[in-house]
């Protein structure tokens, strides 16, 4: 008999938990045309809305498409573009346009169109890592001449603190010979220090055969202030300081070289069709131990997503030293690049 009790109460509580697994809320889009998309809410930035559906896979939705959202498994940080901060999860509203915010403590409504940022905290380490990797080639019959281009961005984002890590590399196939034109790698850690400011240190290694850098290795601290707290325009300007260590292609290695470094980023997304963003990065520096020595860094990149997770991209890039190294002629490069990208969930 009592065999049959535990037996009743095993079956009873495995339905439970079975009833209450099957009940869980999944996070829901409610778009203006009337449709539901069901799944998982990843992020929000510059007025895009990327959602897991769990029938479409992964869906970029913009902000003027959506009536409310419901975003409840997970605990997100939201970003306003009033300056404020929240950690909590997203609820539907009535007002069309608009979610309420409930960080466990206030709820408070806001339109859609004044979200800036919203990015997942995962639990898992796997998860937390999202980014991009891009691959193109060129090829010219007439010189035997080839050209390869592989560059990737990921970032890893905790509650208060982001950890970007990016690269790029340019190579050239001429009749055989391999050449290492240009390559770049940067690790940033950047800290949330209000919705305002932020701080970061960072390693970067830079090469350029055009400019007859060898290598150049640097290590950066500074601080930051964002502006433009739009849903679609976003701005960040940096400066700190800047110590490196060159090796020109001809010549001895330097020794320390510091420089008081001026940065700024802005990205922008264009809300009609077709689905593109902007992000134009110019970096300025001045030499102190170098006297007169004034160097400049410019990226400028056209991303155009023509199906879910699979991008196209146009990158214009320029550097400017105006002391040329031992083994350049010339203190200027740019150039042009282009890749087919893959975007990690």
């Amino acid at each position: 008999m009592k065999l049959r009790n535990y037996l009743l109460v095993f079956f009873c509580v495995m339905q439970f938990i079975s009833l209450s697994a099957s009940a869980q809320e999944r996070d829901t889009v409610y778009l203006r045309n009337g449709q539901i998309m069901i799944g998982q809410l990843n992020k929000i930035s510059l007025g895009v809305i990327e959602f897991d559906d769990v029938d479409l896979s992964l869906q970029n939705v913009r902000y003027h498409k959506i009536k409310t959202i419901k975003a409840v498994m997970r605990t997100y940080r939201i970003e306003t573009i009033d300056k404020k901060v929240y950690f909590g999860i997203i609820k539907p509203s009535e007002v069309y346009g608009e979610v309420v915010i409930d960080d466990g403590f206030i709820e408070k409504a806001y339109p859609i169109v004044d979200l800036y940022k919203l990015v997942t905290l995962e639990k898992k380490f796997i998860k937390k890592i999202k980014g991009t990797v891009g691959l193109g080639y060129s090829y010219t019959k007439s010189s035997d001449i080839g050209r390869t281009n592989f560059d990737w961005d990921f970032k890893f984002t905790e509650e208060k603190y982001e950890v970007d890590f990016s690269g790029s590399f340019i190579f050239t196939n001429n009749q055989g010979e391999k050449i290492r034109d240009r390559e770049a790698v940067s690790l940033a850690w950047l800290y949330n220090i209000s919705p305002v400011l932020i701080g970061g240190l960072g390693l970067n290694y830079q090469r350029n055969i055009e400019l007859g850098l060898a290598s150049r290795f640097q290590q950066f601290f500074g601080f930051g202030r964002r502006f433009l707290f739009k849903s679609n325009l976003q701005g960040v300007l940096i400066s700190g300081a800047v110590i490196n260590q060159e090796r020109p292609l001809e010549g001895s290695s330097t020794g320390s070289l510091y420089e008081l470094p001026l940065q700024f980023k802005l990205d922008y997304f264009h809300y009609a069709a077709p689905n593109l963003s902007f992000s134009f990065v110019p970096k300025f520096f001045l030499g102190l131990n170098q006297e007169g020595r004034k160097r400049y860094d410019g990226d400028i990149r056209v991303n155009w997503e023509v199906i879910n997770n699979l991008n196209l991209s146009l990158q214009f890039y320029s550097n400017f030293d105006n002391r040329a190294l031992e083994g350049s002629n010339t203190n200027f490069d740019y150039g042009m690049v282009f890749n087919v990208g893959y975007k990690l969930k």
